[in-house]
């Protein structure tokens, strides 16, 4: 069933001025961190201001670098929204690698537990940003990871959320991308928000990677 996000307040969530109008599962794509830090930035400030939750998956050590990227990038500080936890920062390590290594049932158990949290502490919505570079070299191929894709939009259907998945087009090949395409509903590229025309619905997606037999590679060969 879905949930009654009409009864929820009003939806003020833009990326990059395009307005996000239902809850939402985006892919990124950036070729340089700039451009990431130009789009996520202002993101994360708007969710901060507009008493939404904010979670952010980065490497451990790049954690604190990456809020203070942020910060540089809409001129101001995040640190008060840090130790409130109203801006939560979750390490790759305790999430999708926590070991024994990555698994889609328990990375899918994470997140739903967070938006519960969330919800329960009376944050209206939430907003994910997972940086995907960590898949380069925690998986042998994609399969795994666009099963744990796919089931985050039918998150999407139970909770008001705004998850954005970050790919750096450098360092994923094409057949990974196409992966990628079709299990987001919505697309940046650049400076732009696009609605996706090669998205999959969910279950139908699983039955083709169930069926589809061949596993495809996570990095750039070349």
């Amino acid at each position: 069933m879905k949930a009654n996000f009409g009864a929820a307040a009003p939806r003020r969530v833009t990326v990059l001025g395009h307005r996000i109008e239902r809850p939402a599962h985006i892919c990124a794509f950036f070729d340089s961190s700039a451009q990431e830090h130009a789009c996520v930035g202002p993101f994360v400030a708007e969710g901060l201001d507009n008493g939404e939750q904010v979670f952010a998956i980065r490497d451990a050590a790049q954690c604190m670098p990456y809020v203070r990227a942020l910060e540089a990038a809409v001129s101001r500080t995040f640190e008060p929204y840090v130790a409130t936890g109203q801006l939560r920062l979750r390490a790759t390590e305790e999430t999708y690698l926590a070991a024994p290594g990555f698994e889609p049932d328990r990375m899918i158990e994470i997140l739903a537990h967070v938006l519960g949290e969330s919800e329960a502490a009376g944050y209206p919505r939430v907003r994910t940003c997972g940086d995907m570079g960590w898949a380069r070299h925690g998986l042998k191929d994609t399969d795994r990871l666009m099963e744990y894709e796919a089931r985050v939009n039918l998150l999407t259907r139970v909770h008001d959320c705004t998850c954005l998945c970050v790919y750096d087009l450098n360092k994923f090949d094409g057949r990974a991308v196409m992966d990628v395409l079709s299990t987001h509903p919505l697309v940046v590229m650049g400076d732009r928000v696009y609605e996706n025309p090669y998205y999959v619905e969910p279950l139908e997606f699983l039955d083709r990677l169930v069926n589809r037999g061949n596993s495809r590679p996570v990095v750039q060969t070349h």
